[in-house]
């Protein structure tokens, strides 16, 4: 019993909060939606559809979880959305379409 205990604590850390409403964007995640023509909206879909890529997740980060969804948006995009997970919002770190490289100036 002892072990189910822990699995269920370990997987409850590991969970991804779609509940949290209010998403923050990096200027670093905001300058790769545009280059990469991702939208606000798109962002939003990932945090409710998308699914947790968790080899490319950092669960263990220093700061924050980080969290890896994918999925494909309304506009046929493959996208990745790496998501940092605090205890009132999700911040926006980056995003990427798994289909085409963009050509992308960011900093």
């Amino acid at each position: 019993q002892a072990n189910g205990e822990r699995r269920r604590a370990r997987d409850a850390d590991m969970a991804f909060d779609r509940s949290l409403r209010k998403i923050v964007y990096t200027k670093h995640a905001r300058c790769r939606m545009d280059c990469r023509r991702i939208d606000e909206s798109e962002i939003i879909e990932m945090r409710d559809e998308g699914k947790v890529n968790y080899a490319k997740s950092e669960l263990d980060s220093k700061r924050d979880p980080k969290f890896a969804l994918e999925g494909i948006t309304h506009d046929k995009q493959h996208v990745r959305v790496i998501f940092a997970q605090t205890l009132s919002s999700l911040v926006v770190v980056t995003c990427i379409d798994l289909d085409t490289d963009w050509a992308c100036s960011c900093n």
